[in-house]
């Protein structure tokens, strides 16, 4: 008698594929082909396979991750019970290894026709003991296919045959786009067609579009091309690319897989509840801060016509992705940590309070944007590693933490060796006093600053030379800030900020440790759009307007 088994998918360095080129289009497109056939794409393979496939439970538990375990649907009499997808992840209950091996067979041909590039890897284990013993040991085996080398290598190119211009990979596709001719690669064309164009939209403009409808209002779209559609002026506009990640999502999944059951359903209704509730925890922080940025007044931005100045690219599971205009992506991603702290997910039946990190790399539109990812990427792993120094005496871990850079062109070192060699006084001491910053404690006073320098009192061209005395050390800065005293001009006086900061431009101790909470404000300068309100006061005015 066949035996059932269950089976775990997954992708392998999804971030080279999405971010293999500098194209927007191309990432979007990506981004798009790498969502769909962990969900739709996926339920269609198994239909063409021949196999039923129960959706109905795993619907369920998206509409509602809170269902008791009284109400949890059966265990369905199909070919294929659906566990769950997002995130790029999928798990599946099949009746035997036969139908596994079938389903897996279709999906994977599919993916190597309609998704060139991508690399999926797949764990299965037939069910021996339960279903909870048995998932644990597909993912194990998931582990070992990510981690391991990809079969084979890529033919490349030979010396007679063109390149393609955005992947490097052989070109085989003649594409026109903006009026120019150019030879591309099948993955890149793939990519684009998901996009399409203004006349003929793609799947994936028309997927976004219905998914965020309460925010596209008036007919705008979300940018598709960062130069001319992401604000600024031509030539003078920047970017903020963006990268969140939910912290200790993997400790709360090994408490789910960890935990006893008495029936195997029960461990169903358990996995399905926690990861159902991670997907709508950050779709809901996602929406909320589009409608936050969409009730803003954007005139400033030097909006291009209907466009949102907006872009996901990264969504559904506990990690976001975003492309924005470069004066608001300081500001969004700390809305967007608050609300996503402010949410919860089920984890073993119980409401669990989370929270996430964030990395934002400000660059200019002509930046490298695949680059800027993994700057942005980096970031985000900074930020976290800082909690967790801040939390290794605590038995609870939590905060939320920001971490940010401006980058130059011609920047190829880490962000790490970038500010142990320029983020220096020429007397020695650290520039960057709080990054990360903590969300929204430390992050507050950051801005409270910002905005205190961006003031009657402070004119511009004085902001920018106090900029440049930091970088000179504590000596100099003492001399400059004399000098302010005469005009009348003194350092923002704000809360978090001590009393010899505010006198010297420097916190206390000895010379080469001291410190300035005033460089990392200053820096910010040109990327914090006046049109926002301060993060806190603005969710003081959300919840005015909720509690009318």
């Amino acid at each position: 008698m066949s035996t059932q088994c269950i089976v775990v998918l997954g992708t392998a360095s999804i971030q080279q594929y999405i971010f293999q080129s500098n194209r927007l289009k191309e990432i979007i497109g990506a981004s798009y082909l790498a969502k769909h056939w962990f969900d739709k794409g996926l339920i269609a393979s198994i239909e063409d396979a021949g196999c039923s496939i129960n959706t109905f439970s795993w619907n369920k538990y998206k509409e509602n991750p809170s269902i008791p375990l009284s109400d949890a649907p059966a265990i369905a009499d199909s070919d294929v019970n659906l566990i769950y997808v997002g995130g790029g992840n999928a798990a599946l209950l099949c009746k035997s290894q036969e139908i596994a091996k079938k389903v897996v067979k279709v999906w994977s041909l599919n993916l190597l026709k309609k998704v060139p590039g991508i690399r999926a890897v797949v764990g299965c284990c037939e069910i021996e003991e339960s279903f909870q013993s048995a998932y644990r040991k597909a993912l194990n085996k998931l582990k070992v296919c990510e981690e391991g080398l990809p079969f084979g290598a890529s033919l490349g190119s030979l010396p007679v045959v063109r390149s393609c211009a955005t992947t490097g990979l052989p070109a085989s596709v003649s594409s026109r786009e903006d009026n120019q001719n150019e030879w591309i690669s099948y993955p890149a064309t793939s990519k684009r067609e998901q996009v399409g164009t203004e006349d003929n939209p793609g799947p994936a403009r028309k997927y976004i579009a219905n998914e965020f409808a309460s925010v596209l209002k008036e007919e705008r779209r979300f940018a598709i091309d960062l130069d001319e559609e992401l604000g600024g002026l031509k030539g003078e506009s920047h970017i903020a690319v963006v990268h969140a990640d939910g912290n200790g999502m993997g400790e709360h999944l090994d408490k789910v897989i960890d935990k006893e059951y008495e029936k195997d359903a029960d461990f169903l209704h358990y996995l399905r509840a926690f990861s159902a509730s991670v997907s709508m925890l950050s779709k809901s922080a996602l929406e909320k801060t589009l409608l936050y940025f969409n009730a803003l007044s954007l005139e400033g931005l030097h909006l291009y016509e209907n466009v949102f100045p907006f872009r996901p690219i990264v969504y559904g599971g506990d990690d976001l992705t975003f492309v924005c205009d470069g004066r608001v992506g300081l500001h969004l991603t700390a809305y967007y940590l608050q609300e996503f702290a402010k949410g919860r997910i089920r984890v073993s039946g119980k409401c669990q309070p989370v929270d996430a990190c964030a990395g934002v790399a400000i660059v200019h539109s002509k930046f490298p944007i695949a680059q800027a990812y993994y700057f942005a990427d980096e970031l985000c792993g900074l930020a976290k590693a800082h909690r967790r120094d801040e939390n290794k005496n605590n038995e609870e871990k939590s905060g939320s933490w920001l971490d940010f850079q401006i980058i130059q062109e011609g920047i190829t070192e880490s962000i790490s060796a970038l500010r142990d060699s320029q983020y220096r006084s020429l007397e020695g001491q650290k520039l960057h006093q709080h990054r990360p910053y903590k969300v929204p404690d430390t992050w507050k006073t950051f801005v409270k600053i910002l905005q205190a320098f961006r003031s009657k009192q402070w004119p511009r061209s004085r902001a920018k030379s106090l900029l440049q005395v930091l970088a000179q050390g504590p000596i100099e800065t003492a001399r400059f800030i004399e000098g302010t005293h005469w005009r009348g001009t003194i350092l923002p006086d704000v809360n978090g900020v001590d009393a010899n900061a505010k006198e010297t431009g420097w916190t206390g101790g000895e010379e080469p440790k001291r410190t300035t909470p005033y460089f990392d404000p200053l820096e910010a300068l040109d990327f914090y759009f006046d049109g926002l309100l301060p993060t806190d006061a603005a969710n003081n005015v959300k919840e005015e307007e909720d509690t009318e």
